[in-house]
């Protein structure tokens, strides 16, 4: 959202800031990311924007109310909690061991490895056993990162997230959904810290 012109209205009770993006789109799209609305409009709307806010109303009110209720809730969870500060050179080196042993316990090889922005995920593996992980794994814990480059290499042997997958990812990670439960934390520690 950086440089974009930041407007401000009430739904209900809760206040919504958004911004606006004329593009060349047939329908307009409703973007909501941490609290804030992207609204992107076709270049040949002329209508008032605000009436295309509140014509979705009940559903910005449900995930305005969402976002509130999860960001008091992580507030109160992450009091305790620190980013790590590692270098990327340090996050590279760390990986690459993670790498070495995963790919030994679970019979399989890395074709390539990238580091990205990544603004939904904390990493990707593709078919073609191509790795992609994110930038943001560097103010994460050692144990949460090797968890991350696990669970990726395991979408080497299962691309989708179905019960085969959950049944390798269990027995290095008996207790993943703590670990993706820390991940939302972290994501929240990170996106407030930027």
């Amino acid at each position: 959202m950086k440089n974009k012109k930041i407007y401000k209205t009430m739904i209900q009770d809760l206040e919504l800031e958004y911004y606006v993006e004329f593009r060349n789109v047939k329908y307009i799209r409703y973007e909501l990311r941490r609290g804030k609305l992207r609204l992107i409009v076709p270049k040949r709307n002329k209508d008032d924007v605000e009436e295309f806010i509140h014509k979705k109303d009940k559903w910005l009110y449900k995930k305005l109310k969402e976002y509130y209720d999860d960001e008091k809730k992580l507030s109160e969870e992450t009091k305790s909690m620190n980013l790590s500060q590692r270098s990327m050179s340090e996050l590279k080196h760390m990986v690459s061991l993670f790498i070495e042993k995963y790919e030994k316990q679970l019979n399989v090889k890395v074709n390539r490895l990238q580091y990205r922005d990544m603004v939904h995920k904390w990493g990707s593996c593709s078919s073609l056993r191509n790795i992609t992980l994110s930038r943001d794994l560097r103010y994460l814990p050692d144990n949460l990162v090797s968890y991350i480059v696990y669970h990726e290499l395991t979408h080497i042997i299962v691309l989708a997230h179905n019960d085969k997958f959950y049944e390798i990812i269990e027995k290095e990670f008996p207790d993943y959904r703590e670990y993706d439960e820390d991940l939302k934390s972290y994501i929240y520690l990170i996106n407030k810290n930027e």
